[in-house]
């Protein structure tokens, strides 16, 4: 048959018509869930159902209703923000294509580590789009106009001589001992030599 609990008698056991409590002060309200953000406020315990009525319009109704106008404002904006992202996933893909072009196979890394900086941070989407705009057109630029040009080559400076005095080509060569006297004494006296320990 069906199974019973074993009842025994309570001596202490009681029943009270009028439980006779002291007042309420606070309410502990325990729920096991996954989910969290849940509230709970404005909880009234009333025998009146007038009171409860006259405290619902007055105070839980229009914080009811201003967060349901909040709600709405958020479900508004989130809506717009996937519209947004969706649009921003069609920039992604075409940059991703774009950076598979065979000539900017030399830049594809760093086409591609941009676009990934930009997916990470979408409010940079802008700045990202600028900065592919640049490399694509500089390779362009590199390409049609070809890269650094060599420079050209230098021409050596031939030496200018100075003629000689007809002077000194005059003298012979018993002037140009002179002159290279003379020299010597001009840079002997330039320059006054230095004595050694030994001289003093």
């Amino acid at each position: 048959g069906i199974w019973k609990p074993q009842e025994i008698p309570n001596p202490e056991y009681f029943e009270l018509d009028k439980p006779d409590s002291d007042p309420i002060a606070a309410i502990g309200i325990e729920i096991w869930t996954m989910q969290d953000g849940i509230l709970f406020d404005n909880i009234l315990i009333a025998d009146d159902e007038k009171v409860a009525t006259s405290i619902l319009e007055k105070s839980w109704k229009p914080k009811y209703e201003v967060e349901k106008e909040k709600e709405k404002a958020e479900e508004a904006a989130a809506a717009a923000g996937d519209g947004l992202s969706e649009f921003q996933k069609k920039i992604f893909d075409v940059l991703y294509k774009l950076a598979d072009i065979p000539f900017l196979e030399p830049y594809k890394t760093k086409i591609i580590d941009v676009i990934e900086k930009g997916e990470k941070q979408p409010n940079i989407t802008i700045g990202i789009l600028v900065s592919i705009v640049v490399v694509f057109v500089t390779v362009l630029f590199r390409i049609l106009f070809g890269g650094k040009k060599p420079a050209a080559p230098v021409k050596p400076v031939a030496e200018v001589k100075k003629p000689k005095s007809t002077e000194s080509e005059a003298a012979g060569s018993s002037g140009g001992k002179e002159d290279e006297k003379e020299e010597e004494e001009k840079d002997g006296a330039a320059a006054p030599r230095r004595r050694s320990r030994r001289e003093t």
